[in-house]
């Protein structure tokens, strides 16, 4: 009915199309090999839960391969109802095979599931139709309402009398519309990380939720007690159009690599829970691929490389937790830790900083950052002492640098237009005031995939042919770079007029002699004990401190200012907060491996009279 546009998701090309290779066949009751299937699958997307499900290992899996064996008393009662509903759904929709990973993966065969774990994406986005299992703490519910094939569903109504023979029911669920990055209370499917990627990437979906049945497609949501409507959904096509509630979908529709985009994927998976918390990266896995073809140069455990000086600084929301391995690893072989340096390595509301020289930011000058030149080159390795290291292809810089000059050559699909400003902030069509950069440019940039005018940015970014290949690289772990350091001392916390990230301590960074020179903001609340000074002479703890690169954040707070700042009138130039800075990293080390504790900032003349005057080499792991 919606053509093309409902058959391949946006980013997904003809060779992504991929046959998982094992098949529940519904129809003989076993276990397939998909080769020489032509057929479709469906793929069921469902929380396990606690219970003991029936699950393929090597020992059966030449068995479960037998014609009638799932129908067997011995299998057939281990198979939660969630699995047995859906082989009777699809036959009842014409389809023969169902993809679960239960049976479909050799659960102990080590190869075979780091394979299928690592395109799972793929998988679901392959299936005909995903059927969903929204309802239920586990695999054990069932998928309620089908008459005469599932168990029955409570449905909550009431009658409204029209008149003395009429009367019409009026139905008491919430309608409102599910997405990949929602997360609801006592509803454990959309709390799994696993089945975040599966819901993501599934184009079609049959979604099973608040004992009702609904549809869902690229264009368009029908409910079973609501007449379909045919038409698309325009929205899908602008993504700034989109409400809030897709703000995990959009970069599926945004061919520019912005920062902002990848903060809601990242924000949206990183509060997912995962059984093993080291495959953090692999249930990422899929979306990552994905982003390689969006970001220039791909991303690195989560981080974009185009934009990696400014990315290392990505912020907490609130309070994290360290990920760290579990007693029993289910990530192919994976067994370093996840990298602190990453926000795949943290648990948590996580975000980019959004960068005011590149694009606009709400103009609240205590969360304004700019950057304006990186401090170091970074490479990538994959053990501390490895001695092949990959340059991280970070070209944000260099992108600045060109749209600086007063050049013609622009990247394909930009235009350049003179741009002047009004005052000292931007005021867009929504009504809210924005941030300039600290030298306003002469011109600012539009692409031809945004629609809304009132949208640009301060330089043009490369934009990649999503049809051309983009190899993902080798995931390695550990960074080498050269760079500035300093030791400074955590003092107190920053207690401040408005807070964006109330869970997230900030807290004084200071000069021996107590003299306030930037701050620091924890990655944990439980930070703030460790910071106190055992010595009553000190003004803190002690705190060893590298560079990523230079710009001006509104951060570092001057009180006095800012009491009169809160009291002035709309007219104030908040820009009076804005400090030349250095964008810094709290690190410590273990085993001659240093371990990301925090980001911050330091002013300019601080960071150039504490620094040491030689370079450091820093293995950050």
């Amino acid at each position: 009915m919606h053509g093309d546009r409902c058959k391949t998701l946006p980013l997904f090309r003809e060779e992504d199309q991929i046959r998982p290779r094992l098949f529940v066949d519904t129809q003989q009751n076993c276990i397939v090999e998909s080769k020489g299937i032509s057929a479709g699958y469906v793929a069921l997307s469902y929380s396990w839960g606690q219970t003991r499900n029936l699950r393929n290992e090597l020992k059966i899996c030449e068995e479960l391969q037998v014609p009638g064996v799932l129908a067997r008393d011995e299998f057939h009662q281990q198979l939660p109802s969630t699995i047995t509903d859906a082989f009777a759904i699809i036959q009842s929709l014409g389809q023969r095979y169902l993809w679960v990973d239960a049976l479909c993966i050799v659960q102990d065969d080590e190869q075979h599931l780091h394979l299928e774990l690592n395109q799972m994406h793929r998988v679901y986005a392959g299936a005909v139709f995903t059927i969903v299992a929204g309802d239920g703490a586990d695999a054990s519910h069932g998928l309620r309402g089908f008459k005469n094939l599932t168990a029955q569903r409570l449905v909550q109504q009431r009658p409204i009398q029209l008149s003395a023979d009429e009367s019409i029911m009026q139905d008491l669920r919430s309608r409102k519309i599910r997405n990949a990055g929602d997360s609801r209370p006592n509803k454990v499917y959309y709390d799994r990380a696993w089945t975040f990627q599966e819901n993501l990437f599934s184009r079609k979906k049959i979604i099973f939720e608040d004992n009702s049945v609904r549809w869902r497609c690229q264009c368009s949501d029908w409910y079973e007690d609501l007449l379909p409507e045919s038409r698309v959904d325009e929205r899908v096509g602008n993504f700034w159009a989109l409400p809030g509630k897709y703000l995990a979908e959009q970069w599926f529709h945004c061919s520019i690599p912005l920062l902002s985009i990848l903060s809601d994927i990242a924000g949206a998976y990183n509060t997912k829970i995962l059984t093993f918390p080291e495959d953090a990266l692999s249930a990422f896995a899929g979306i990552q691929t994905m982003l390689h073809r969006t970001y220039p140069g791909g991303l690195i455990y989560g981080v974009p490389e185009n934009f990696f000086d400014i990315a290392l600084t990505w912020q907490p929301r609130a309070s994290l937790a360290r990920r760290k391995p579990s007693a029993k690893s289910h990530s192919g072989g994976l067994s370093h830790k996840l990298p602190s340096w990453s926000w795949l390595g943290w648990t948590g509301i996580i975000a980019f900083p959004t960068d005011v020289e590149f694009e606009l930011a709400l103009a609240d000058f205590v969360g304004i950052e700019g950057y304006t030149m990186p401090v170091t080159e970074w490479y990538t390795m994959s053990s501390p002492t490895s001695v092949e290291r990959r340059r991280i292809q970070s070209r944000w810089y260099e992108n600045r640098m060109h749209a600086s000059r007063d050049v013609t050559e622009i990247p394909t699909g930009w235009r350049r237009e003179r741009f002047e400003a009004q005052g000292d902030f931007h005021l867009m069509s929504s009504g809210r005031w924005y941030q300039y950069p600290s030298d306003i440019p002469q011109y600012c940039y539009k692409h031809e995939s945004i629609r809304d005018e009132s949208h640009f940015y301060w330089y043009p970014i490369p934009v990649l042919d999503r049809s051309t290949p983009c190899p993902v690289r080798p995931q390695t772990a550990f960074l080498y770079a050269q760079t500035p350091r300093a030791f400074l001392w955590a003092g107190s916390q920053m207690h401040r007029m408005k807070d964006p990230t109330p869970g997230a301590p900030r807290v004084q960074l200071v000069k021996l002699d107590g003299q306030h020179v930037g701050f620091l903001q924890l990655n944990r609340v439980s930070d703030l004990a460790d910071l106190k000074s055992p010595m009553d002479s000190k003004p803190g703890r002690r705190v060893e401190l590298v560079a990523t690169c230079k710009g001006y954040t509104g951060r570092i707070f001057d009180y006095k200012l800012g009491k009169r700042i809160a009291a002035a009138t709309v007219e104030t130039p908040l820009a009076k907060q804005l400090k030349d800075c250095y964008f810094v990293l709290w690190i410590e080390w273990e085993n001659g491996v240093a371990y990301r504790q925090a980001f911050g900032a330091v002013t300019n003349e601080a960071w150039e009279s504490e620094k040491e005057t030689e370079l450091g080499d820093l293995i950050l792991g």
